[in-house]
């Protein structure tokens, strides 16, 4: 009986958005991140430009949106986070992994994604110091080349990465996690939108424009309806809990297929808006852009230091990619704070600024692993992979797809599709969940999902 009181006060006393708009940026900052920044861009312009953003649009209509409002709804039904909120759900135990695959696999992006975040601020102090001026591509990949293998740096900015995610989300939901994604949002909008007007207006621009936006439709094939699906899976932030726990939050009145909707096309148009400030730029200085970390830590910062006034284009652009990075770091500390609260089941009001500060100690004592594997511990090998690359490849590859799989088969085949349709239209206006959505979620979006895992791990 004890336990079941306790319970019961926790939930009483879980926060709720002060605001409609609150919301939506939180939930738009935390589904943009660096992925929108490095990745989407480039595997546009990759796949046939134009060409491409159609397949990607039509993988977000069909199964972005389905999934997220689904990972939602589980969020605002349990009023819990992913692991006590399935047990809440359900008791059979195969339907339950649903939320401990999405816990670990959160875990093991966020456990990453500080470090990275560390690079960003590095990077960020490093154009306001003039570090980069005159620098060519060579010698700014020999700097970062230096900078990844150098634990000691890398865990001093990755530390005050830590202390201002801390600071912030101890800070509570509406004064903290709320509060902060309604500045950051408009903020980091507006500085890449203005940063997109510059790159436009440069000499060569136009190139840059024509690979990235052209129609070519020679270059769609399976491998870019495959990069499409993942890409949706880590852009919008599907199955690594923070959308769960984001939810979880929301009143029972709360219109979330119409939010959900404005979310996903609001990271998407991020996306767009990223590629914009980065192609013209590159292609204007003759450098050819790449993927990953390339784009990200050698090649814009090489296209900066060599245009007219890029130290302040440079500037800018790391404090907007430093946002980004950011406010998804927040959405993945307030998941973890949360997830304690709710296993060991804490006093909301009491217990917070605690729950806070253990998430931020976990999340360093893993970062551990991909630290010290791009230093002293890169010859370790787990599977073949470095542990940085294992994490990355495992979390990505095996538990957000599991995770997004068991969440939606559980909703159509277990909760039921009649039952999901009245839970999630509760609240909805102008948009609602049909009928038509049934053979959606039964069948089509687990398909599109299981065709991802399938070509993840085995292509």
């Amino acid at each position: 009986m004890s336990n079941k009181t306790t319970e019961v006060s926790t939930v009483a006393k879980r926060e709720s958005w002060a605001s409609r708009i609150g919301f939506i940026f939180a939930a738009a900052s935390w589904s943009i991140g660096l992925g929108n920044i490095w990745r989407f861009p480039y595997i546009t312009g990759q796949y046939g430009g134009a060409a491409f953003l159609l397949v990607y649009l039509a993988v977000a209509v069909v199964m972005g949106i389905p999934l997220m409002i689904v990972e939602y709804n589980l969020g605002r039904e349990s009023q819990s986070s992913p692991i006590t909120g399935n047990i809440k759900l359900t008791k059979n135990k195969f339907w339950q992994l649903g939320g401990i695959f999405g816990f670990i696999g959160g875990l093991m992006i966020f456990s990453y994604y500080v470090m990275i975040i560390g690079w960003v601020l590095k990077y960020a102090v490093a154009f306001l110091t003039g570090t980069f001026r005159g620098m060519n591509l060579q010698a700014i990949s020999l700097w970062f080349d230096s900078l990844y293998t150098n634990t000691g740096t890398t865990l001093i900015y990755e530390i005050l990465v830590l202390v201002m995610l801390g600071v912030i989300v101890a800070r509570g939901l509406v004064k903290g996690v709320e509060a902060v994604a309604k500045v950051a949002m408009p903020l980091m909008v507006l500085l890449f939108a203005g940063l997109a007007v510059y790159s436009m207006t440069l000499p060569g621009a136009g190139q840059g424009l024509k690979f990235y936006l052209k129609p070519d439709f020679s270059k769609l094939s399976f491998s870019a309806v495959v990069a499409a699906i993942g890409q949706v899976f880590l852009s919008i932030g599907v199955g690594q809990g923070a959308s769960w726990v984001y939810g979880s939050y929301l009143k029972k009145d709360a219109d979330i297929p119409s939010d959900i909707t404005k979310v996903v096309f609001m990271d998407t148009g991020f996306a767009l808006l990223a590629g914009l400030v980065i192609f013209p730029a590159a292609f204007a200085v003759g450098v050819q852009p790449d993927a990953g970390f390339g784009l990200l830590f050698k090649t814009m910062p090489s296209v900066f230091a060599t245009m007219p006034g890029g130290t302040i284009i440079g500037i800018l652009f790391f404090i907007g990619v430093l946002i980004a990075a950011l406010t998804s770091a927040i959405a993945f500390t307030e998941f973890l704070s949360s997830s304690i609260m709710d296993l060991f089941k804490m006093d909301r009001s009491k217990d917070r600024v605690k729950a806070t500060w253990l998430s931020i100690a976990v999340t360093f004592a893993l970062s551990l692993f991909s630290v010290l594997a791009c230093g002293p511990l890169a010859h370790i090998k787990w599977f073949g992979m470095d542990m940085f690359t294992f994490f990355d490849v495992v979390s990505a590859n095996i538990f957000l797809i599991l995770s997004g799989l068991i969440m939606c088969l559980f909703t159509a085949w277990s909760i039921g599709f009649k039952k999901f349709k009245e839970q999630v239209n509760l609240g909805a206006e102008k948009i609602k969940v049909e009928d038509w959505w049934e053979p959606l979620i039964k069948y089509l979006v687990p398909a599109i999902i299981i065709i991802n895992l399938i070509a993840a791990n085995f292509f």
